[in-house]
């Protein structure tokens, strides 16, 4: 399940005020930068400052990841090795892990003014078909399927009704 729209920085906030406004729901970084921790964030201001920060570093591609401890499954984080030849001398970055972790992929367009956001999340036949290749991922049985598709759609209805409203 996946849609992708372009919407502008305020759009993009109201998207994730209303993902973080399920208190049980954690928010994450899908990649940290490289020899740092996965950041979590809690609210609607540690994004925006991320956010900012972000832009203020010329960062145009954002990834993050959701999780909601009521959708079970295996979730964690995974320590990936990096070449230290091609990577500034950095040996290590972390990213997060399970079969049904809700994808937020932000890519700046135009700055600003123009963010294409993707949602995408596996679905239960993908997570079978692949569970042979990534058995650390956990059985994807665990997972709560009927509520990840749900919280899913839910993200996906509020950035398309967040689109519309931008006309």
């Amino acid at each position: 399940m996946q849609r992708t729209e372009t919407i502008d920085k305020n759009r993009l906030f109201e998207l994730i005020e209303y993902i973080l406004s399920d208190s049980k729901t954690g928010f994450y970084e899908s990649y940290s930068e490289m020899e740092k921790e996965i950041v979590q964030i809690n609210s609607l201001s540690e994004f925006q400052d991320y956010f900012e920060n972000g832009i203020a570093n010329r960062k145009v591609h954002f990834g993050f990841g959701i999780y909601n401890p009521e959708s079970k499954g295996k979730f964690f984080t995974s320590k990936i090795k990096l070449n230290p030849k091609y990577c500034n001398g950095k040996t290590f970055r972390y990213q997060i892990v399970g079969w049904a972790i809700i994808f937020i992929h932000l890519d700046l367009k135009n700055g600003e003014n123009q963010i294409e956001c993707k949602v995408s999340v596996n679905s239960k036949k993908r997570a079978e078909n692949w569970n042979s290749t990534n058995p650390e991922f956990g059985n994807p049985e665990l997972w709560e399927w009927k509520n990840v598709e749900s919280r899913a759609r839910k993200i996906i209805n509020r950035l398309k009704k967040t689109t519309h409203n931008n006309v």
